[in-house]
């Protein structure tokens, strides 16, 4: 379990230390559990680092929910949040909580309100005080925030920290609604969220034509040629590329997690179509760059040209816009195959 965290970690730690920039994660999950005790609370006015004076929402119920990590956060004040994953953010923004987020971290690029908030670094390589900076009253990450001590730190200064479980399956989507709905007293707009997504997701798969043998695909991460991944089992692009119909080609070859790409295991794997990040195949040059990298032209996907692009966050973060994300993949993916 703890494996695809590592090596995720590791992976967009090296993405940022090559780009600066962008990144998505997803680990495997655990149950966490919440509890709503009928107390009110009264929140505080706070202000911004820009001393820009906010008005506290109406007190709420108070939550007490137990994380992916096992500890508990009783939350009693949602005015001032800072979201340490894309994902999140857009739940929270999708909820219509959004003007109650202060700060996010750099994988949030969607929606573009969220975008243009101030950041507080990478979550996988957190730091106490920049989060603090911002006088948060709830933070709320999943299992790819890191480091520990970090966490702590946030933590012994009294702001609650929740960490949810990093989801990798379609399922899980709305799973993740419902506990970020809960945390936020949010209930029923989170059930009219999980609705929509989930209608979203079948109406993509109902256009999933009937086929003999499914395409083979592969998700190929790359950032220049320094970073070429092939990705696996455990990771978002795995459910994306089996809910679309398709064989992972990477799974179905042995990768767990992310592995590097080598001539010998493109070719073994074999894939129909490759995916890749629309901003990494940009940094190496596009498409015709990355046809020349060993081992890709002996592939059938290399041979015909069969390679797709789409950002990050649009792709595989697994959030509101999955549904979206899987009918753009489907119709791309088997207008491929029908050439």
């Amino acid at each position: 379990m703890k494996r695809t965290g590592y090596t995720l970690a590791l992976v967009f730690a090296l993405a940022v230390a090559a780009c600066g920039g962008e990144a998505a994660s997803t680990t495997t999950q655990t149950a966490p559990t919440t509890t709503v005790v009928e107390t009110s609370t009264t929140q505080a006015e706070t202000t911004t680092t820009e001393v820009t004076e906010t008005t506290a929402p109406a007190p709420a119920a108070e939550i007490s929910f137990v994380g992916a990590d096992d500890v508990e956060s009783v939350i009693t004040d949602t005015s001032r949040i800072v979201s340490l994953a894309g994902d999140i953010t857009e739940i929270i923004f999708e909820l219509g909580l959004g003007d109650q987020v202060a700060a996010i971290d750099i994988t949030t690029t969607y929606p573009d309100a969220a975008a243009e908030l101030p950041a507080v670094g990478f979550g996988q390589q957190l730091a106490a005080e920049p989060v603090l900076a911002f006088q948060p009253t709830l933070i709320i990450g999943d299992e790819t925030t890191e480091p520990a001590e970090a966490v702590q730190q946030l933590r012994a200064a009294g702001v609650p920290v929740v960490i949810l479980p990093s989801q990798t399956t379609l399922d899980g989507v709305s799973e993740k609604i419902r506990q970020i709905a809960t945390i936020l007293s949010a209930r029923e707009a989170g059930e009219d969220l999980v609705g929509r997504v989930e209608a979203d997701i079948a109406q993509a798969q109902s256009l999933i034509p009937e086929v003999d043998t499914p395409p083979r695909v592969a998700y190929v991460y790359v950032r220049g040629e320094q970073l070429v991944l092939i990705f696996g089992q455990g990771i978002a692009t795995n459910a994306m590329i089996t809910g679309a119909g398709a064989a992972d080609a990477g799974a179905e070859s042995g990768v767990f997690g992310a592995a590097p790409l080598t001539p010998e295991a493109i070719v073994a794997a074999a894939p129909d179509v490759i995916v890749l990040p629309e901003a990494g195949l940009a940094a190496l040059g596009g498409a015709e760059a990355f046809a020349q990298l060993p081992g890709i032209a002996e592939t059938p996907a290399g041979r015909n040209g069969a390679f797709l692009d789409y950002d990050e966050a649009f792709f595989f973060n697994l959030g509101p816009r999955v549904g979206e994300a899987l009918e753009q993949f489907v119709t791309d993916l088997f207008g491929l195959a029908g050439e």
